[in-house]
């Protein structure tokens, strides 16, 4: 009576090939990891001959790689997912990361930077309060 298992040996074969040639990728690829490094490394040296700071460089780059790794949380999200999102930013405080409270900083900031009158526009003035407690992560009220 067969259990099928003397076939085994076909399959356990096949599967040790596959492994191999896991391997056998796995090592070309750290080489070219290997190289790739190299040349980051090679450019952090030459920005500290260019008198750039290695250790502030190396944070420059983590900070804006971990940035982007934010933006994409976002964006992965479908609509309403990333309304929910957004909601939960804004019960925490911290809208001015979102694309409204970005576009209402802008638009304080160029609102500041306008001339001081002495009698400033009623809507100016709104928008600065607004502004400011978008800030300090409060809701203004209207």
């Amino acid at each position: 009576m067969s259990n099928g298992f003397e076939k085994a040996e076909r399959f356990v074969k096949e599967i040790e090939r596959h492994h191999e040639t896991l391997a056998s990728y796995a090592g070309e690829h750290l080489q070219r990891c290997k190289s790739v490094r190299e040349m980051i490394s090679s450019a952090y040296d030459l920005a500290k001959d260019a008198g750039i700071p290695k250790r502030e460089l190396r944070a420059v780059v983590k900070e804006r790689a971990l940035l982007k790794k934010i933006e994409a949380l976002r964006e992965g999200l479908e609509d309403e997912q990333a309304e929910t999102f957004d909601q939960i930013k804004h019960a925490l405080g911290m809208l001015s990361d979102l694309p409204l409270g970005e576009a209402t900083l802008a638009r304080s900031e160029a609102i500041d930077s306008l001339t001081e009158d002495e009698e400033a526009d009623p809507d100016e003035e709104a928008a600065a309060a607004n502004s400011a407690a978008l800030r300090a992560g409060i809701r203004a009220v209207n």
